[in-house]
């Protein structure tokens, strides 16, 4: 094995190409990128076949017991239940000797009940998108211009009533209000609640005009939200969690603060390999890896450039090496950094919202910690070359 390499323990399969819904901010169809139009509609049972073989050969070449198939698309339940139960019992057969694992990312408006005893007969654990509240899932519509919310929710519930339900993907509408999405999507008692920053990079912004909320205080007003409420501290809150998880260890588990490798690889319809699917946002660039599971193992890709980029972190420009809390963010989420002709050397185009966030957690963490004042010494000064005013009111009797 090349000694640059790490192990994944999961893939992301697009198992169709096309979406039922046509979502205003979505990387995969609205933000330049058109190269889902040239893939196979659906996956083949041939590529199931050979993705089968390259999967048993890497677990057993890495010693892995176990793995994890992520069904994505496109929108995957596009399949139908006749469908969906091909590509499960496909992979079962063609993945010799590990125990699979299934996942699922989908919209749930196509949840039937006959697709729910399917789901349940493997043991699918299914992420639902949902961007909250009625009114902060505007920007979701099909192709008809017709809202999703409703449907979605439906579907939702029904997945959730079968203990189905692993958590809620939620994109941020800057303009809808934090507390009734937190609320929202609280209210279906996900294990966890992953927020995504709007997509975009320097070359193509996330949006254009002025919204009401910046992204920083959108998600500091989720979090005030979220720490105050006691019923939801059994919920994660990705980002917010990342952020709380990178301050106090000084390192992130999270792609949004990425100093850990990432631990699956995409894989299309027609069996090619991908990097961050994300970075669609960008072009080809760190995504497009001319690498396909007909001719190539799984490792041969995970030694691709693009993803070595992945598992060994961009280079950090000037900007954010000199920066007290490179650490803790480690530059922001890869594709927020990429353009300017520099590539991904540059800061996120979210490098203002991620310093104000992580100021305003660490207030929070240093007022109601119960942690060594050596850390909360240590939080305190890499914040205060950020904002030297932000900690006056901190009793500094309260530090040994």
């Amino acid at each position: 094995m090349d000694d640059n390499s790490h192990i994944i323990n999961s893939i992301v399969l697009k198992v169709v190409a096309p979406c039922n819904l046509n979502c205003s901010y979505c990387y995969e169809y609205n933000r330049g990128d058109a190269s889902w139009k040239s893939k196979p509609k659906q996956i083949s049972d041939e590529v199931i076949e050979l993705l089968g073989y390259r999967i048993s050969r890497y677990c057993f070449s890495n010693n892995r017991r176990s793995f994890q198939i992520n069904l994505h698309g496109g929108e995957p339940l596009m399949l139908g239940a006749g469908g969906l139960m091909r590509v499960l019992n496909g992979l079962k057969r063609a993945v010799v000797g590990i125990d699979l694992k299934f996942g699922m990312q989908t919209n749930a408006t196509l949840v039937t009940t006959d697709i729910v005893e399917i789901l349940r007969s493997f043991n699918v654990r299914v992420g639902v998108s949902l961007d909250g509240d009625v009114s902060a899932n505007k920007n979701r519509l099909d192709h008809n211009g017709k809202e999703s919310w409703h449907r979605t929710v439906t579907g939702l519930k029904l997945l959730n009533e079968n203990s189905l339900l692993s958590g809620i993907q939620a994109v941020i509408n800057l303009d809808s209000d934090p507390v009734r999405v937190v609320d929202t999507l609280a209210s279906f008692e996900p294990a966890i609640i992953e927020f995504s920053q709007p997509f975009g990079n320097h070359d193509n912004p996330p949006s254009d005009g002025m919204h009401r909320y910046t992204l920083s205080q959108w998600l500091i007003g989720a979090f005030d939200h979220w720490v105050a409420t006691s019923k939801y501290s059994k919920i994660r809150m990705g980002i917010l969690s990342d952020a709380l998880v990178a301050i106090l260890g000084e390192r992130s588990n999270s792609e949004w603060f990425p100093s850990v490798p990432t631990g699956f690889i995409v894989v299309a319809t027609d069996g090619a390999y991908e990097g961050l699917d994300a970075l669609k946002v960008v072009g080809s660039e760190g995504r497009v890896l001319n690498l396909s599971c007909r001719d190539a193992d799984i490792q041969d890709a995970l030694n691709h450039n693009y993803l070595l980029l992945r598992s060994q972190g961009a280079k950090l420009c000037n900007e954010c090496n000199q920066c007290p809390i490179k650490d803790w963010c480690h530059g922001g989420y890869l594709p927020t950094r990429y353009g300017k002709g520099n590539g991904f050397n540059n800061p996120s185009i979210y490098c203002g919202d991620i310093k104000s966030i992580f100021i305003h957690f660490s207030q929070w963490l240093i007022s109601k910690g119960n942690f060594p004042d050596k850390d909360k010494k240590r939080i305190i000064n890499k914040v205060k070359v950020l904002d030297n005013k932000i900690f006056e009111k901190i009793d500094d009797k309260s530090l040994s």
